[in-house]
């Protein structure tokens, strides 16, 4: 139980208290950051020596590099970050989870993080690279080029990983496959991609296909990590209302993780391996979250109306875009699924959010 504290001491404990832990957090990042810099550095340096490579044109390029060194210290900083904050005592009720889910939770959002470091850092380099056409740079102006990209997404993912929220976990989920699939739709060999689906993306051996479906099965997976967040709002939101919430939270985080598993599927199982495979998985995510939503308006006494409504809304518009597809044939199976996507994951957004303040007592949430 939560001692009672007398409200004129509570604000001035919880910012000298908030102070620190944001002193102690910026010093960290900036370390990680300064050693990531470094290293990068000198890591580019030693690989370039004696050679002249453009920002971005095959793997022989600053860019690529840089996108790797970047990866590796964004996974590695986000990790260290989370166990180091983990045992301070952040999210202590992730405690009372299996050992072996907390282990894959851990790689899951450290591969995210890292997998959306190197995807940015190479549409940088090849963005710029086409602005400075025919541009060439040296070891050492590769080296501070790389240092400075691995110093920024170190930093950023050192105050990701120690302040983990189920807000913060939902816009890595949609800028993983947001950016994957613009990454893979721009480098696809088959520029016709579109005219089929999606899923064309996945179904070549290049580089593009291995992004698209790492980032369906990365994005699915860090769904299944962002189910434990959302069941734990919605038990605090439960025994705020004085509602018994443990068979209740238990049927949410799995159907929630039912999600993510049809995404991560889908993407292991790319459709030309097996097509009946690949369509049932992502069939099934469109499903959970139907179930999902029906589940919140039976089991959760004080939905917000407005989520109510919008949840409503984006599953009667994935119904209107699979209509528009077929029999209407407005357009093509492409187009059904960029529309249905888009509104199952702004649902996803503002739900979690909504699950945020409903985990508030009542009137705290007002």
């Amino acid at each position: 139980m939560e001692q009672h504290r007398s409200p004129g001491m509570r604000p001035a404990r919880a910012n000298g208290s908030d102070r620190r832990i944001g002193v102690r957090l910026e010093s960290l990042s900036t370390r990680w950051a300064i050693t990531a810099f470094a290293a990068g550095g000198v890591i580019t340096v030693i690989v370039m020596f004696g050679s002249r490579w453009p920002l971005a044109d095959g793997d022989l390029s600053v860019g690529n590099v840089a996108a790797w060194i970047t990866a590796a210290f964004a996974g590695l900083a986000f990790a260290s970050a989370f166990v180091v904050e983990a045992r301070r005592g952040y999210d202590s009720w992730r405690r009372g989870l299996p050992m072996i889910k907390r282990i894959l939770d851990l790689v899951a959002m450290s591969l995210a993080m890292a997998m959306l470091s190197y995807l940015i850092v190479l549409a940088v380099a090849s963005l710029f690279q086409l602005g400075f056409h025919g541009l060439t740079i040296d070891p050492w102006g590769g080296g501070a080029l790389a240092g400075a990209a691995a110093a920024t997404f170190t930093y950023v993912a050192v105050l990701a990983g120690a302040r983990v929220t189920s807000e913060g976990l939902s816009i890595l989920a949609t800028l993983v496959i947001f950016v994957g699939t613009i990454s893979s739709m721009l480098s696809a060999p088959d520029q016709s991609w579109w005219q089929l689906h999606f899923s064309k993306l996945g179904n070549n051996i290049a580089a593009s296909g291995y992004r698209f479906n790492l980032s369906l099965i990365l994005t699915g997976l860090v769904i299944t990590v962002l189910a434990n967040y959302v069941a734990h709002d919605i038990e605090l939101g439960l025994r705020a209302r004085k509602v018994e919430p443990e068979k209740r939270v238990r049927l949410f985080a799995w159907v929630y993780a039912g999600i993510g598993i049809g995404m991560a599927v889908a993407g292991s199982v790319p459709d030309d391996v097996s097509f009946p495979t690949h369509v049932s998985a992502a069939t099934g995510m469109v499903v959970m979250v139907g179930i999902f939503v029906f589940l919140a308006f039976r089991y959760l006494p004080g939905l917000p109306r407005d989520v109510a409504v919008f949840s409503l809304l984006a599953l009667a518009g994935v119904v209107v875009a699979v209509v528009l597809w077929v029999p209407i044939g407005y357009y093509n199976l492409t187009g059904m699924e960029f529309i249905a996507a888009g509104l199952l994951f702004a649902w996803l957004t503002v739900f979690v959010r909504a699950m945020e303040v409903y985990a508030r007592p009542p009137r705290e949430a007002l």
